[in-house]
């Protein structure tokens, strides 16, 4: 279909030069009479707004949503589909709102134009706003989308879904030829296939749960091979049909991406640490060709880990097949992973793609992301050799602009706060999720502290909102989901408390009150929810779901035997977790919605500390037990008793001293002690009773993990899963609060508190994002003094505090020297 489109340099381009005033080569000339310029340059808009309807026909129809007449149901699928337009000129901007089921790659004129669509339920099926006029060109014009649907029983969970389908919409009309429908032609790519990830894993992995992104196989003698641009061929090309038949109803309730697109930057592919052939020890920087009938593999390692979009070149190798196998870590022959930088004869375990050659030139490219650290290519030619040309690694994730930096005179903890950052920027896309390369799920406990990260190094807090939103539109008789989105429920019933924990957090973080007060009403109905189990004691009692508090003791009998449960089934730890709770939604009611409400949880949370001081404290032991029996203790009860101020002053002091070593976050003999995820409640307690200070003496956890040369942090102590775990990443948001001593000191960020805790530390440059802008404060530590200099947004109030007194802080910079 071809449109007139004006082009002109002029009108047709958005300008607004007069054509009377306008001669050749730009000069002007005399334009004797206004009244017919004015003329001339209304018929020449109109003009141009006449030519961009089609030269042919009626317009097109309204967009559907379409697929390939020939595809199967819940199947694994790649379908490919194709449209064009013949242009005049190329309009200044041309708008579409594109989406498919369940993912997409849009290409215009062979180059990537967009991706998505943004993870999310059937209720909130996102689309993408796409402006392609800058891919276009005068004349003829391919546009063409991938849509695969590559879910298996096993994963990826996270990916929700009704049927393979495309959508896409021109919000200008004149270009409605483009819409979704019956002029779209398919083709199912029967070279890309998938296999159910679990089937290579557990060779090697057995006990690992995985949940992410399956292996992706290319036949390419079978792979439709150029299919973005040129002329169709008619073999195998079909009419798109509707998916959806007339007057049914369409699955998926379409709203905008709040999200921008994700990254996709070249970055380096990594070098070569142990091969099968000494002649390919120089790639990726150069080819290297593979003899026939030979068996090769090279061990590629990256200096940190990535999530990424691999690209191989190869050519020649007719049916030889390459395996790129992705891997966090290397193992040893018992299956036990040690220094990250080791190599020896460690090997890699992991997922990997496969690719089977033609013996043409061919770029193989996974339509998903993999995470890795190594990258092992195993290639096994046949009658031919097999040339590899080049390896091209592009990095994705959400496209976070850091703001924040933390550089201290501590080398260890400059390398803490920036392990920490790749760790978060690894586990954000468009969700957060627990672990990139293992299930890429959006777990409530992890996100909480994911989103803490993102307010204090970015200020961006568009992700965190929309995890909020989704995870509050998962309803299970009240509860949120664990994880969402997912296909599969999995109810954490302590996860929905700590949902009110992000509502709060983002109230003190953020200055729009508009994402928690449209949470509360669903707030009320996790609170409801618990209400039901509430003992007559004030305690609660076991709650028919997985009650996760934290990994305890590494087996599997944890869901048994942690939280503990007295005789009469009363829990005096998740009874912690819902006092917290209850005093959260009543500071929020309080502030933003209904007050009579939050006076009543305030009341209840009154009596519920009540309750645990007089049934859950033991005098003998000088602490919180995990049940009213008092036989067990754990850090967690005794960090949430103080964190929610069951107990206070000295006595939540000498408790911190009894859960606690004198460094890191290991426990005392006979104390259940955290795990890396939550020791961020632990440090908040040590915050909270007035001991900050021993924040740096926690860390040294981290600083024996650097030994071990993680480039991002792991999920859990010894032999770890997943070495890519967000959750054991909040040392970088906090060595900004509790270290520097930046953090929010009024609802909103509306004001802000600085108050340090140096520790050891001579000299410590540090800034900060808030919602007003930057804040950077640099100290330098001497015998005697602290010198320190403040840089604020000007509309920002604050005070500086130092040793109990505080000092205004009323200029964009102001500078003090106090005693040390």
């Amino acid at each position: 279909m071809t449109v007139n489109y004006m082009n002109d340099g002029g009108v047709g381009k958005g300008g607004s030069v007069d054509p009377g005033m306008i001669g050749k080569r730009g000069r002007r000339i005399f334009a004797p009479f206004p009244v017919l310029v004015d003329m001339v340059r209304a018929m020449t808009v109109l003009m141009a707004l006449l030519c961009t309807w089609p030269l042919h026909g009626a317009r097109a129809a309204e967009a559907v949503w379409i697929t390939h007449p020939d595809l199967q149901a819940k199947v694994a699928t790649v379908l490919h589909l194709r449209n064009s337009v013949d242009l005049a000129g190329v309009p200044e901007t041309l708008w579409i709102d594109v989406s498919a089921d369940p993912r997409f790659i849009l290409y215009v004129n062979g180059r990537r134009a967009a991706a998505g669509p943004a993870t999310s339920d059937l209720k909130h099926w996102r689309y993408k706003r796409v402006d392609i006029a800058p891919f276009l060109r005068q004349g003829h014009n391919d546009v063409g989308v991938v849509v695969w649907n590559l879910v298996h029983s096993s994963g990826p969970l996270a990916q929700v879904g009704a049927q393979t389908a495309f959508y896409l919409r021109a919000e200008d009309s004149a270009f409605e030829m483009l819409n979704s429908g019956p002029q779209w032609q398919g083709r199912i790519d029967a070279g890309h296939t998938s296999i159910a990830a679990v089937k290579q894993l557990w060779r090697h992995l057995k006990d690992a749960f995985y949940a992410a992104s399956n292996p992706e196989v290319i036949t390419a003698a079978d792979a439709d091979w150029g299919w973005e641009t040129g002329p169709l061929a008619p073999a195998g090309w079909k009419d798109s049909v509707p998916v959806i038949e007339a007057n049914a109803t369409v699955p998926w309730t379409l709203t905008p991406d709040p999200l921008p697109s994700m990254r996709y930057e070249e970055v380096e592919p990594g070098h070569v640490v142990r091969t099968d052939m000494s002649a390919t020890t120089v790639f990726p920087a150069q080819p290297v060709t593979i003899p026939a009938n030979s068996h090769v593999k090279i061990l590629l390692a990256r200096p940190a880990m990535v999530a990424a979009y691999p690209s191989l070149t190869v050519s020649g190798g007719a049916d030889a097949k390459i395996k790129l196998l992705y891997a966090e870590a290397l193992y040893d022959a018992q299956g036990r992973k040690a220094d990250r930088a080791e190599v020896g004869t460690r090997v890699p375990r992991g997922i990997y793609d496969t690719f089977i050659a033609d013996g043409e030139r061919r770029k193989f490219e996974s339509l998903d992301w993999r995470v890795w650290r190594f990258l092992e290519l195993e290639v096994e030619t046949q009658g031919a050799p097999l040339t590899l040309e080049k390896l091209t690694v592009f990095e994705t994730g959400y496209p976070f602009r850091q703001v924040a930096k933390f550089v201290s005179d501590d080398v260890q903890l400059n390398r803490i706060w920036n392990i920490g950052w790749r760790t978060a920027t690894i586990d954000a896309h468009e969700t957060y999720m627990d672990s990139a390369y293992w299930e890429r799920l959006q777990y409530v406990g992890d996100t909480r502290l994911q989103a803490l990260i993102s307010y204090a190094v970015t200020g961006d807090d568009r992700l965190a909102v929309n995890a909020i939103d989704a995870i509050g539109w998962s309803n299970v008789d009240g509860l949120t989901e664990g994880a969402y989105p997912s296909r599969t429920s999995n109810l954490i019933a302590p996860f929905s408390l700590i949902w009110i924990g992000m509502l709060d957090d983002y109230y003190r973080y953020n200055p729009n009150p508009a994402v928690v007060t449209r949470n509360l009403p669903r707030a009320r109905q996790v609170l409801k929810w618990y209400a039901k189990y509430l003992r007559p004691s004030h305690i609660l009692g076991k709650t028919p779901t997985w009650n996760f508090v934290d990994w305890v003791g590494q087996s599997g009998q944890d869901r048994d035997v942690f939280p503990s449960y007295d005789q009469q089934g009363e829990s005096c730890l998740t009874t912690l977790f819902y006092l917290g709770a209850l005093q959260q939604m009543a500071r929020l009611e309080s502030a933003l919605g209904d007050r009579n409400l939050g006076a009543a949880d305030a009341d209840k949370a009154r009596a519920i500390s009540a309750a645990v001081r007089a049934r859950c404290w033991s005098a003998e032991r000088g602490l919180f037990a995990d049940d009213p029996s008092l036989t067990k203790f754990s850090q967690h009860s005794n960090s949430l008793a103080i964190l929610y101020g069951v107990t206070h002053g000295l006595e939540a002091r000498q408790i911190l001293s009894r859960i606690t070593r004198n460094t890191g976050i290991d426990a005392p003999e006979g104390i259940t002690q955290t795990s890396y995820y939550f020791s961020w409640y632990l440090a908040q307690a040590f915050a909270h009773a007035g001991q900050a200070d021993r924040y740096l003496a926690l860390l040294s956890t981290w600083r024996d993990l650097l030994k071990l040369n993680y480039t991002t942090w792991p999920e859990e102590r010894g032999n770890t899963r997943s070495d890519s775990h967000a959750w054991s990443a909040h040392p970088t948001a906090d060595l900004l609060g509790f270290v520097a001593g930046i953090r929010p000191d009024a609802p909103g960020y509306a004001r802000i508190l600085i108050a340090p805790h140096l520790g050891s530390l001579t000299a410590l440059d540090v800034t900060a994002a808030t919602p007003s802008g930057p804040v950077r404060v640099r100290y330098g530590v001497s015998k005697r003094s602290v010198s320190t200099t403040i840089w604020k947004p000007a509309g920002l109030r604050g005070v500086f505090r130092w040793k109990g007194k505080d000092y205004p802080l009323t200029k964009t910079r102001t500078t003090f020297r106090l005693p040390r």
